[in-house]
Parts: structure tokens; C-alpha cells; sequence
């Protein structure tokens, strides 16, 4: 998964070509976000959402031991960063 931040990332189309690699984009898993959003706030707000331990932030260099963390389930969502 990566979010989408500040700046604009930088993809190497050579390395999608070459290697087979794809970017697929979705948003919220393709929920609708005016209704699923308001919901996950109000859960965390109660605490019935505990999104502190369900994210971890990786580097974009890292992205090989984000999933290996996410394999191994040391991580539940490895987010990149940029």
C-alpha cells in the first residue's frame, strides 16, 4: 500500500517494464469515503479503533522489509513513505 503525501513520487517506468512490477491505485479499498471515513473516526474516537497499532511506517527504500514484516506478521499495514 502507499499513501499518497506531500510531493509527488518518482517511479521509474524502466523498472515496471523490465521486472514485470505494476501500480494499481484504490482509495480506501475503494469504500466510499464520505460514509467510511466519519465511521473509522468515530470508532477510533471510542477507542474501538486502535489505528497507532495497526500502522507502521517504512521508508520507500524499505519496501522489501516492509513486506517481509507484513509476511511475518511483526506488521499488520506497512505504509511507504516518501
Amino acid at each position: 500500500a502507499v499513501g499518497l503525501g506531500a510531493g509527488v513520487p518518482q517511479i521509474d517506468l524502466r523498472d515496471l517494464v523490465m521486472r514485470g512490477k505494476s501500480v494499481h491505485g484504490c482509495l480506501e479499498g475503494d469504500s466510499v469515503p464520505a460514509v467510511f471515513i466519519p465511521q473509522l473516526l468515530k470508532l477510533h474516537a471510542q477507542g474501538r479503533f486502535p489505528i497507532e497499532r495497526l500502522v507502521t511506517a517504512f521508508p520507500h527504500r524499505d519496501a522489501n522489509a516492509a513486506l517481509a514484516a507484513q509476511h511475518s506478521g511483526d506488521v499488520i499495514k506497512p505504509v511507504l513513505t516518501w
